[in-house]
């Protein structure tokens, strides 16, 4: 009765075998290729909702405001306030960065004996700002205010950020 049985559970484990060894032999199925040009992607993006659709303009518009504090050792008052201005501006092309490519965070906590010892956190903001436009601007109580904003066209934006 064990041979049989054993004969029996042998030959199921072959043919399982010769199965899987007929099934891997197979030719695989013909790989189509196709190209795309922009239109369809832009069709995909529309059908598939890959990011929100912005209808009811044709351009998105992305606003910042920046912010900068005047050097103490300047040699003139006006060299104190250009200096804040060029500092709010880079400020407003940050915050407009980290809008449209996101803030990358890199964080560091030391603990011990259960007790916290240090605490690193450092923000980088990566990204290439073009043809933003300074709309509004005043300094104020030794703050240089400056209000940034950028255009951008409906179909670039689904182009440059639909991921």
């Amino acid at each position: 009765m064990k041979r049989v049985l054993c004969a029996l559970v042998a030959s199921l484990a072959l043919t399982g075998c010769v199965n899987a060894v007929s099934s891997f032999n197979q030719q695989p199925s013909e790989v189509v290729v196709q190209k795309v040009d922009k239109d369809d992607i832009r069709d995909i993006i529309k059908n598939d909702k890959m990011i929100p659709t912005m209808e009811l303009d044709s351009e998105a518009v992305f606003t910042a405001v920046g912010e900068g504090i005047p050097p103490m050792d300047t040699v003139s008052p006006a060299q104190a306030r250009a200096l804040a201005k060029r500092s709010a501006i880079t400020d407003g092309y940050r915050q407009l960065a980290g809008k449209l490519y996101g803030v990358k965070v890199n964080a560091k906590d030391t603990v011990k004996d259960a007790m916290l010892q240090s605490s690193v956190i450092e923000a980088r903001v990566l990204g290439l700002i073009k043809n933003a436009s300074v709309i509004n601007q005043d300094f104020k109580d030794g703050l240089y205010r400056v209000e940034m904003e950028l255009k951008i066209d409906q179909e670039k934006w689904q182009e440059l950020f639909a991921y």
